[in-house]
């Protein structure tokens, strides 16, 4: 996955191997079967959790009660990403349970929407898995008509709201990608960059503020080549950081990304002072290769504004390990950018060709298998040593954390700094509220928190 969004942990999928064997219907299932029941199971980006928001608000305007597992629903939407291959293997995997439970009389519809049901493969699935509907990214509004509702009329930048009233919320303000990064397949199954206007941005979050929401994120392929009237991404920007309590945005492209935009995120005190910004390899003659558009040094720039802008920030990234045509000396430069940024975090991926891309198609071999590990955790290692050095200095101060994610066992809660540092603290706080407390120790990819303090 490059400049894709970063996938959302959502509610773990019902393992194939642990399903329940065929007999007679639980009293649970008798329940749920009075009226229409629906299941969604969501994979890949922030994308594709906002694209499952709004499929749900239709199936529930349509009388369907969501439900968690596959043997509790007449209709279940698989909601799907593309862009690596090991993603669509799970989804063939969850759709032949599916034919299964189908064959049982235990599910009676089965959809795929998202990624993969833009791409060429969707109908090869389709014939094979006997799928009811299938829809790509940009006529996910045929969902209506196919639960009962009337057909409505959508663009490529969807009006129909998320649920709201929840403490968190994505808004997305532009889908599609002009860019063609040799082994990106967004392009292809979302298309070209289309923005959506500043005022239905700006009503949508006002209306999400107004119901209970207090983090909004704005979402797109590549956000901050959001253009509208004359106005720029960090216009907008500025604009949601005056009406919403916490904002942050994702993903952005280094060739859009402008200095006002950085000095920004440390100016206004409502935005999560974190960047990703994917730069994929440390070498200008791969950048060249993979069509990024800008020069290493460039983007070491920016880090430097960044970095003046917001001492405290978080900051991640994307690269791509084996790359067709990748040599020892541009691993180098990678690792050597790599320590000049002292990066937080970063998603490390090994290259994996996706069909319809330049990059599957190259005639510069990937190097070996072997290379190609050694210098995944040599990268991985580099980054997880600046993040757990960056962290330490964290120990030993008040933190006002934002909790994301309620506690679970051992009454451990997840949460989130200002500075975008992810944190685990014990507290009952539900989320959506904040509490203070002091970092006791700190990992390489979180800190740990004491009890919170007054």
């Amino acid at each position: 996955m490059s400049d894709t969004l970063r996938a959302t942990p959502q509610p773990a999928p019902i393992p194939l191997s642990s399903k329940p064997a065929p007999g007679p219907p639980r009293p649970s299932e008798t329940r749920s079967r009075a009226g229409k029941t629906a299941c969604i199971r969501t994979f890949g980006c922030q994308m594709n959790v906002h694209d499952s928001d709004r499929m749900r608000r239709m199936i529930q305007d349509a009388g369907y009660a969501e439900v968690q597992r596959y043997e509790e629903a007449d209709l279940v939407i698989l909601n799907t990403c593309y862009v690596r291959e090991n993603a669509v293997d799970r989804v063939r995997g969850h759709l032949g349970e599916l034919n299964r439970l189908r064959r049982e009389g235990r599910v009676k519809k089965v959809a795929l929407t998202g990624c993969i049901g833009a791409a060429a493969e969707a109908a090869t699935l389709q014939r094979t898995y006997d799928i009811d509907l299938v829809l790509g990214t940009h006529n996910t509004y045929e969902l209506a008509e196919f639960v009962g509702l009337p057909t409505m009329a959508e663009t490529y930048t969807p009006e129909l709201p998320g649920t709201e009233g929840e403490h968190g919320a994505f808004v997305t303000i532009m889908t599609g990608c002009n860019y063609q990064c040799s082994y990106c397949i967004v392009p292809t199954v979302r298309g070209r960059m289309v923005c959506r206007p500043r005022q239905s941005v700006l009503e949508e979050v006002d209306r999400l503020v107004e119901g209970g929401t207090r983090y909004v994120t704005l979402l797109g392929q590549t956000v901050d080549a959001w253009r509208h009237g004359g106005e720029r991404f960090c216009d907008l920007l500025e604009a949601v950081s005056e009406r919403a309590p916490r904002v942050w945005f994702t993903t952005s492209h280094p060739s859009n990304m402008e200095d006002r935009t950085l000095r920004a995120i440390g100016e206004r005190e409502s935005i999560v002072k974190r960047l990703h910004l994917p730069v994929q390899s440390g070498s200008d003659r791969m950048l060249k290769i993979m069509h990024r558009g800008y020069k290493a040094e460039r983007y070491r720039r920016k880090i430097e504004v960044f970095r003046e802008a917001v001492p405290d920030g978080t900051l991640s990234t994307d690269i791509i390990i084996g790359h067709p045509g990748e040599t020892e000396d541009d691993h180098e430069r990678t690792l050597e950018l790599v320590e000049d940024c002292g990066f937080d975090s970063a998603y490390i991926f090994k290259f994996s060709p996706r069909a319809g891309t330049e990059a599957a198609e190259l005639r510069d071999a990937v190097p070996d298998e072997r290379v190609v590990q050694r210098r995944f955790l040599e990268v991985l290692r580099a980054v997880e040593q600046n993040a757990f050095t960056r962290n330490q200095r964290k120990v030993g101060g008040v933190e006002e954390i934002y909790i994301r994610h309620g506690s679970a066992e051992g009454g451990k809660a997840i949460g989130e700094t200002w500075s975008g540092h992810a944190v685990h603290v014990k507290t009952e706080a539900r989320p959506g509220e904040y509490v203070r407390a002091k970092i006791e120790s700190a990992g390489p990819h979180v800190l740990y928190a004491g009890d919170p303090v007054a």
